[in-house]
């Protein structure tokens, strides 16, 4: 995917409603690009890094080579996590609230 084609699609990511921002990082944890100040982006990085490195080794080793993204949901944000051999890229986004007020 070329350069352009990957920030035309970060920039659609960021306009969608409950998302507060991204990050793009290369295989080894450096982030390209994001839309976070440069102390969360790398604390961040920092505690989900581990965590996308168990999950490379546990879908290759399992044989899920078609896992494209994984949805880790806390109690106030719901983080999307796609990974592949050169890049990462990690969405927040806030819970969306349904009319009743429960979480959907």
């Amino acid at each position: 995917m070329a350069l352009r084609e990957v920030q035309t699609a970060l920039d659609r990511v960021q306009t969608l409603e409950h998302v507060t921002g991204y990050i793009c990082m290369t295989s080894s944890g450096v982030p390209i690009r994001t839309t976070f100040d440069e102390e969360y982006t790398k604390n961040l990085v920092t505690q989900l890094q581990p965590f996308l490195e168990r999950i490379k080794r546990t879908t290759n080793h399992v044989g899920l080579k078609d896992v494209v993204e994984l949805r880790l949901k806390t109690k106030k944000v719901e983080y999307l996590l796609r990974t592949d051999n050169l890049c990462t890229f990690i969405v927040l986004q806030r819970h969306e609230k349904l009319k009743n007020g429960t979480d959907e």
